[in-house]
């Protein structure tokens, strides 16, 4: 069996509650949703139309909503759509806190 290989994203005293953060890990553009439920880890990709998403405060502390055509994301239910033209729920990655860091699965 593979072992996991987590890598730090960004300590959790930088991110504040209701905004959402952008930062590239590996090469890959992520987001970082911080709602009232904790920590959410996106690809920062919308899948409508492969538009990345930018530094943004949530709507409704919550939503993710897309610059591009205003499709809204669900950001602390697993990136469901809320509102469409996005048909497709964002791409999650797995995460976990240690020591005050934030980390990603780099499992891409």
């Amino acid at each position: 069996m593979e072992s996991e290989t987590f890598v730090p994203v960004v300590s959790v005293a930088e991110l504040r509650e209701g905004f959402l953060t952008t930062h590239v890990v590996e090469g890959r553009p992520l987001i970082v949703a911080t709602t009232a439920e904790g920590l959410h880890v996106y690809d920062a990709t919308c899948p409508h139309a492969d538009f990345q998403f930018s530094a943004a405060r949530l709507r409704r502390g919550c939503e993710i909503e897309c610059q591009m055509h205003g499709a809204r994301f669900k950001a602390d239910a697993g990136g469901e759509v809320i509102k469409g033209p996005a048909k497709e729920p964002l791409w999650t990655l797995e995460s976990r806190v240690v020591d005050g860091s934030l980390e990603v699965l780099l499992d891409w």
